[in-house]
């Protein structure tokens, strides 16, 4: 009884010890594999006239889909004026992707540009006029410039 259980124990052990070693390198490479890789700094002009500059390339989680909660810091510029922005220290902008609760901040454009993006990526957008939220007019020539850091993307409330 006592060399089975002194066995069993050690048994255990070299098991545990085993899995960590093969396991534990998995998890540290996972961790180095969300670090954000830097963008090409190319500005891409989508169909509906949207700029979108590639800052960095977020590799954590996945891509927003309709109806995931995305957390964001942003600088909102009308030519070289501040307009908004978050805060250090304060909590990112949230909202329900697909539904644009804070018209003023959030807009079509906004949408359009965190497509595909992953937290910890950083995007530079140019919002047309027609993709601009509601009441804000433009002068001509003069984009609206949305300096985007995605924080989160969560696939619903729990």
């Amino acid at each position: 009884g006592f060399l089975s259980r002194r066995f069993g124990i050690v048994g255990g052990l070299a098991i545990f010890a085993g899995l960590a070693l093969v396991e534990g390198r998995e998890i540290f490479k996972g961790f180095d594999d969300v670090i954000p890789l830097e963008g090409n700094g190319e500005t891409i002009t989508t169909p509906s006239g949207l700029k979108i500059t590639e800052v960095l390339i977020g590799k954590a989680g996945s891509s927003p889909l309709p109806g995931y909660i995305i957390g964001f810091r942003s600088v909102v510029k009308i030519g070289d004026q501040v307009i908004y922005q978050t805060a250090a220290g304060e909590k990112p902008v949230a909202f329900k992707y697909g539904q644009r609760p804070f018209q003023n901040i959030i807009c079509e454009g906004v949408e359009e540009g965190i497509k595909g993006m992953r937290a910890g990526g950083k995007r530079v957008l140019e919002v047309p006029a027609n993709l601009a939220p509601p009441g804000v007019d433009l002068p001509p020539g003069v984009p609206l410039t949305y300096e985007i850091e995605l924080t989160e993307v969560l696939s619903g409330y729990f």
